[in-house]
């Protein structure tokens, strides 16, 4: 009260609108600098995509620990019987890289079938913080019967796509 009147109501309504401002000025730098950071650096997600495409691999190799008898395991074409897809019309060369190796039980390689762009396996030594912009890399390895024999199953997967996963 005492302010209104030293500075009369009209001043009163002009320091108040000039809070309201203020306070309006301060909301909206929160929220454009919230989405800025929400949107300002684009996901990686070539990690999930390296470990979704070996899933997909051992998924058509292997169900339920058994090979599939629909697998010919001397001879697997790896886009052909897993029904994969490398070709990105994003780019001008394949971004993606899969070996899949079988070993029997003495270790020795049965089979092994690759697909993709096989110049991206270098960058599986170098993958490290100091090279965001390499290709990811996946290895998994899983255990697989076929007529009774154990078979051992190496899948690496690489994806590269660095252009608009990484700054």
């Amino acid at each position: 009260m005492k302010y209104r009147k030293i500075i009369g109501k009209k001043g009163a309504e002009k320091i108040l609108s000039i809070y309201w401002f203020l306070i309006l000025v301060i909301i909206a730098g929160g929220i454009f600098s919230m989405v800025y950071v929400f949107y300002g650096h684009p996901y990686d997600f070539r990690d999930l995509e390296a470990r979704a495409l070996t899933n997909q691999i051992a998924d058509c190799i292997s169900d339920g620990g058994q090979i599939k008898p629909s697998i010919n395991i001397s001879n697997i074409n790896l886009l052909e019987d897993c029904n994969l897809n490398f070709n990105d019309l994003s780019y001008t060369e394949v971004q993606y890289y899969s070996r899949l190796e079988l070993y029997n039980p003495d270790s020795q390689k049965i089979s092994e079938s690759s697909a993709g762009n096989s110049n991206l396996e270098s960058s599986c030594e170098l993958s490290s913080e100091d090279y965001k912009k390499l290709a990811r890399c996946n290895t998994e390895q899983l255990y697989s019967t076929i007529n009774g024999q154990g078979i051992t199953i190496k899948i690496l997967s690489i994806v590269r796509k660095s252009e608009k996963n990484t700054k």
